[in-house]
């Protein structure tokens, strides 16, 4: 899935994704082939219509399939790979799903505009739950990705809980009186909103 300026939950993504990405793509251009991105192509239109810089980018490149099927007839294992991704999450429903087909892919599945390819394609994949095609050659680093972020919500909460279990008051850290027990459970809150559809409560 692409990232065009989702809001609350992407924009932790696309600030992970301004982070350069290993060289990993295996230039298949499945993933340009069978695009789709976490609104709806009307609220991409929507977002066009109000001059949204990204929305405009990825619409000036991607033009929209029929249907889902004629996406499945060029990708069928990305298309595949998408709806699952969908079907488990709680923010998103399956038939609002609109895939897309890249004008400047080439028949070996190359960027023909690669140095001048918008901001949406330069951060692909931009997190670790980005749903890329089967084979893809980020699934190692998707996976890293994955773990580092549960690594870092599952030391907060670690964090939270030491706290209120040594807290001499229950409000203050025992080391560091400057932080409240309440802050903390805030911060814990805020850095799992954004990744709340994919589980990130259970980590």
């Amino acid at each position: 899935m692409f990232n065009v300026n989702d809001d609350n939950a992407q924009n932790e993504l696309l600030n992970e994704a301004l982070e350069p990405l290993p060289d990993l793509c295996h230039k298949c251009g499945k993933c340009c082939r069978s695009a789709t991105t976490f609104h709806s192509y009307k609220i991409l239109q929507e977002k066009v219509a109000a001059g949204d810089q990204e929305a405009i980018d990825f619409l000036s490149i991607f033009k929209p399939f029929e249907s889902i099927e004629d996406a499945r007839l060029v990708e069928p294992e990305q298309v595949e790979q998408v709806l699952s991704v969908v079907a488990q999450r709680d923010d998103m429903n399956v038939e609002d799903v609109t895939f897309y087909y890249c004008e400047y892919v080439s028949p070996e599945g190359l960027c023909t505009i690669y140095e001048r390819r918008p901001r949406c394609c330069q951060s692909a994949p931009a997190n670790g739950w980005s749903a890329m095609p089967p084979g893809c050659g980020f699934e190692g680093w998707q996976f890293e990705q994955r773990e580092k972020q549960k690594r870092m919500i599952r030391d907060l909460k670690t964090s939270a809980y030491m706290m209120e279990q040594l807290s001499p008051d229950g409000i203050h850290h025992p080391a560091r009186p400057e932080t409240t027990l309440a802050e903390l459970q805030a911060l814990v809150l805020d850095k799992i909103k954004p990744w709340k559809p994919f589980g990130a409560h259970y980590w």
